[in-house]
């Protein structure tokens, strides 16, 4: 069941109503639908900048946790290949 709408009373400059005028009569569509097209495209185009933003901080949230992680892992990979120098003594007799 369709929700009963509001009355929504505001204030636009008169150069705003020519525009919005003009607009409205070359789309055949009445001031309401028009304001209505408006918000909803306003808020829809706000809902992805929004998104954008918070996922590209994510992303650089990430990159920072992931070059932690493998700068951890790299510490772990140098430290288990000098112990496996110590455990094998013929290693270090090949000349390289």
């Amino acid at each position: 069941m369709k929700k009963p709408e509001q009355l929504l009373t505001i204030s636009l400059p008169e150069n705003l109503i020519r525009e919005l005028d003009h607009f409205r009569k070359r789309e055949h569509k009445s001031r309401n639908q028009i304001v209505k097209e408006a918000i909803h495209f306003f808020m829809c185009e706000k809902s992805k900048t929004l998104m954008h933003e918070e996922m590209k901080n994510g992303y650089e949230e990430m990159g920072t946790i992931n070059l932690a992680l493998a700068e951890i892992g790299l510490c772990i990979e140098y430290a288990l290949l000098e112990n496996y120098e110590d455990e094998m003594p013929e290693w270090k007799e090949v000349p390289w």
